[in-house]
C-alpha cells in the first residue's frame, strides 16, 4: 500500500475493527480475530502494549493509530520509529502542528481528524475521542465497523483518585501521561465528559449504521447506560 492513499480509500469496503484499551476484553481470546480483520485500528498507548498476554486478546496489528491531544502533547516528540515498526499506514490526530505533520507524512499519511471533530461537536458537549473516531471511519464507508475494548468509560470513577485508570488496561497510559494526569486532575469530584450523551451519540450511530457491530456484552453495557441502569462510581 503506498503512504499516499487517501484514508477513505483505505478505509472504503473494508471490514474493520476498532480495538479499546479497556480491560474488559481480558480473557476473551478475540485476538485472532481482530488479527483477521482487514484493517485493524487501535488508539494511543495500544502502541507500547505487547507480549503473548496481550495479542492473545488485542490482536497484533495496528493498522490505523488515532491519537488524542494529551498524547501529542506528553509523548512529543512522537516515538515514529515505534509506530513504523508496528506497521502503522495512517496516523489520525485531534491536534497536531502542520510542521510535525509534515514531518509525519514522511512516515505514514498523518491527518488531523477536523471534520469529524466539528461534527460531533454540534451534537455532544464533552466528546469523548471514541465518537469523533467512530464518526470518521464511518464517513469512510467501511463494509463493517467492528467495536472491541471499550465500555463507554463506565468503569472510570466519577471522582479522581491518583494512579486508579480501571478504566484502561495497565501500561496503557505512558507514565509521562500517567504523571501530567495525577497533576491536573487532582481535586476533581466527576468526570467532565458525560458518559450518558456520549453513549447517547454512539448508540444513535449504531441505529444509523448497519454496518456497526459490537459484541453482545458491550452492546449489554451500551443499553444500561442509555437505560439510566448504569453509572459511573468511585
Amino acid at each position: 500500500m503506498s503512504k499516499n492513499m487517501s484514508f477513505k480509500d483505505f478505509i472504503k469496503d473494508k471490514r474493520v475493527c476498532f480495538v479499546g484499551g479497556c480491560p474488559n476484553m481480558k480473557g476473551l481470546g478475540y485476538g485472532d480475530i481482530i488479527d483477521g480483520y482487514d484493517v485493524v485500528v487501535k488508539t494511543n498507548g495500544s502502541l507500547f502494549l505487547g507480549g503473548d498476554d496481550y495479542f492473545i486478546d488485542y490482536g497484533q496489528r495496528i493498522d490505523v493509530l488515532y491519537t488524542n491531544n494529551q498524547f501529542y502533547r506528553e509523548m512529543s516528540p512522537l516515538p515514529l520509529s515505534a509506530m513504523k515498526s508496528k506497521g502503522i499506514k495512517h496516523l489520525r490526530m485531534k491536534t497536531c502542528s502542520n510542521q510535525d505533520l509534515l514531518e509525519f507524512n514522511k512516515y505514514f499519511h498523518a491527518e488531523k481528524i477536523s471534520v469529524a471533530i466539528d461534527k460531533v461537536n454540534q451534537v455532544v458537549h464533552g466528546a469523548l475521542m471514541g465518537a469523533y473516531i467512530y464518526t470518521d471511519i464511518l464517513e469512510c464507508e467501511p463494509k463493517e465497523l467492528f467495536i472491541v475494548g471499550i465500555d463507554f468509560f463506565i468503569s472510570k470513577r466519577k471522582e479522581f483518585k491518583k494512579n486508579v485508570y480501571r478504566e484502561y488496561l495497565e501500561n496503557y497510559l505512558p507514565e509521562k501521561i500517567r504523571k501530567q494526569g495525577n497533576k491536573i486532575n487532582v481535586g476533581k469530584k466527576e468526570d467532565g465528559h458525560s458518559v450518558f450523551d456520549n453513549t447517547k451519540y454512539i448508540y444513535d450511530l449504531w441505529g444509523k449504521h448497519e454496518n456497526m457491530v459490537f459484541p453482545d456484552f458491550i452492546e449489554e453495557i451500551m443499553h444500561g447506560i442509555i437505560r439510566r441502569d448504569l453509572e459511573q462510581k468511585n
